[in-house]
């Protein structure tokens, strides 16, 4: 479980995150959702140690983050899988490579075992016939496919996903979506994916975090969202929709 108390964050006099409280429901995917500015992408960050925040408590299982020394905290990051925007694969890696490097930093297996690791990942995540291929050599899709498969080499326990839909066209979208879905349920994996993508919310949103200037707004789930009371809420759902319309 993640928990998030009384999290505050700026840049020089630039305030982004205000007051964050909130709890991540273990095994499910968790959505922290938002416009561009609104402070998600710095939340993610802070959750996975990139940051530190000015003040407030980040909690995994009951150990707070603050506390932990540099053993503790290299033992949490073997239990965190990342997909970056854009899916950050090494250009000079091979997709296989991409997979292992994780492995070559936390653990001592052999390179036999590395390989059958990352050739199960790609496997679940349907990437065949392209061991050897580099990321340039893939589209868009099947990059963050590979990023997928890298985030869960180590079979991690958490797994943060950056907006896993961006520069994706709505059908890859959809099968991004259920990739991540699908392997948050099979592995019991606690899921926290920052979006603005309507159709991620109501497919795949177990937890539903709104944050609107640095502050959480409203929490629900996809069965909840669109009946919300919140008005800022409605604004973005609203212009979220009309994106759409406009691009397909």
């Amino acid at each position: 479980m993640i928990k998030v108390e009384h999290l505050y964050k700026s840049f020089g006099d630039l305030q982004v995150l205000k007051d964050i409280c909130l709890d991540l429901v273990p095994g499910r995917c968790n959505m922290i959702i938002g416009a561009s500015g609104s402070g998600k992408t710095v939340l993610l960050k802070n959750l996975i140690g990139l940051l530190e925040p000015d003040s407030g408590e980040i909690w995994y299982g009951g150990k707070r983050l603050s506390d932990m020394d540099y053993e503790a905290k290299s033992r949490l990051r073997q239990k965190i899988g990342v997909l970056f925007q854009g899916s950050a694969l090494f250009d000079f890696e091979t997709v296989l490579g991409n997979v292992m490097f994780p492995m070559n930093f936390f653990t001592d297996w052999t390179e036999d075992q590395k390989r059958e690791r990352a050739r199960f990942c790609l496997d679940r995540v349907n990437v065949k016939g392209a061991d050897d291929k580099y990321p340039n050599e893939l589209s868009g899709g099947m990059q963050k496919r590979v990023g997928i498969a890298r985030a869960i080499a180590l079979n991690p326990d958490f797994l943060f996903c950056d907006e896993p839909n961006s520069g994706l066209d709505p059908y890859t979208s959809g099968l991004i979506d259920k990739l991540i879905h699908g392997i948050t349920e099979e592995y019991g994996i606690t899921t926290v994916i920052n979006t603005h993508d309507m159709n991620s919310m109501l497919e795949i949103g177990d937890k539903i975090e709104f944050i609107h200037g640095g502050t959480i707004l409203w929490e629900g789930d996809r069965h909840t969202i669109l009946s919300t009371d919140c008005q800022e809420l409605r604004t973005f759902v609203g212009a979220n929709v009309l994106a759409r319309r406009i691009i397909g």
